[in-house]
């Protein structure tokens, strides 16, 4: 009788694992270059909605929460990189959701963030966009062509003037052949 509940529990324990891996399969990678980017909408800390990534031009979507280092550094290097880049469109999106509002308000005040912060929002029990991105860390980061297509994706801490470089080379070789980076695409 004992060996008989034990099974039971076994394959119960076993489906409960199969059908969560399945449910969640279709979330479980970073979307690599020569993917469609998803199109979605937040609001940011200023209640504003917005739409990303913006369409005819490059953006930047960089997913962070106010728990990862690396991104608290991150984001302020990126603003200032970004700061004459009039051409690309960037996007940081706050997985710590609107109950963070409050702290991520005061940290883009005390750091002078001017980019709109987009605040993720929880569905059911997965993130609204991050999950559509196959975000899984902070932080993570995709550079989208201007017409959709995502020509960069990276998750972690990243090296910074690795990234500048491989962005700018990016946006003036979109058709040329020079050689990129795995995590790139022309």
């Amino acid at each position: 009788m004992q060996y008989c509940r034990n099974f039971k529990f076994i394959l119960f324990f076993a489906f409960i694992l199969f059908a969560t891996s399945t449910a969640t399969a279709q979330f479980d990678a970073l979307l690599k270059p020569g993917t469609k980017a998803p199109v979605n909408s937040l609001k940011a800390t200023d209640d504003k909605s917005y739409q990303f990534p913006a369409s005819g031009q490059w953006n930047m979507i960089f997913y962070w929460s106010m728990f990862c280092h690396s991104c608290l550094d991150e984001i302020p290097a990126l603003q200032k990189y970004l700061a004459d880049k009039d051409s690309v469109k960037p996007f940081f999106i706050a997985l710590d959701t609107k109950k963070m509002k409050t702290a991520i308000k005061n940290y883009c005040k005390k750091r002078n963030i001017k980019h709109p912060i987009l605040l993720e929002e929880i569905a059911s029990q997965t993130y609204r966009t991050a999950d559509q991105w196959g975000v899984m860390v902070t932080p993570s980061v995709f550079v989208i062509s201007p017409d959709g297509i995502i020509k960069y994706s990276h998750a972690g801490p990243m090296d910074l003037d690795k990234f500048f470089e491989e962005f700018a080379q990016m946006q003036q070789n979109a058709t040329g052949s020079k050689t990129l980076p795995s995590n790139c695409q022309e």
